[in-house]
């Protein structure tokens, strides 16, 4: 079985569910399916090429989380290894990123670690 580009965190689930139902509000069907198909391209990018993108963790104010911008949303991430990484959360540009990463860091970090331990060889 090939691996997944991107897995999420439970944390990152409820972020692109509660984005989801948002936008099925705000915009209706096919703008939202069109704005989660991007939103999984670029994803699919950033595992594909995130030893090339320029290290960017200052909004994050964490080290080895990396941020990426995929239209309105931020991509919070853990690269893990080549062409994968974890999806930490989603969250939109216009939010305080540092002040919910503060907020979620003992959840985030026991997620990381839980999935570290069932996806890595």
């Amino acid at each position: 079985m090939p691996k997944r580009p991107y897995i999420l965190t439970k944390t990152a689930e409820l972020d692109f569910r509660e984005a989801r139902a948002w936008s099925l509000k705000r915009w209706g069907k096919s703008a939202t399916k069109q704005y989660f198909e991007n939103l999984h391209d670029g994803a699919t990018k950033i595992a594909e090429s995130h030893f090339a993108l320029t290290r960017s963790s200052e909004i994050t104010n964490n080290e080895e989380l990396l941020v990426w911008p995929i239209r309105e949303h931020y991509v919070i991430y853990l690269p893990i290894q080549a062409g994968q990484i974890i999806i930490v959360a989603l969250i939109r540009q216009s939010r305080d990123v540092p002040s919910i990463l503060g907020a979620n860091r003992f959840l985030i970090e026991r997620e990381l670690k839980q999935i570290q331990k069932i996806e890595l060889p």
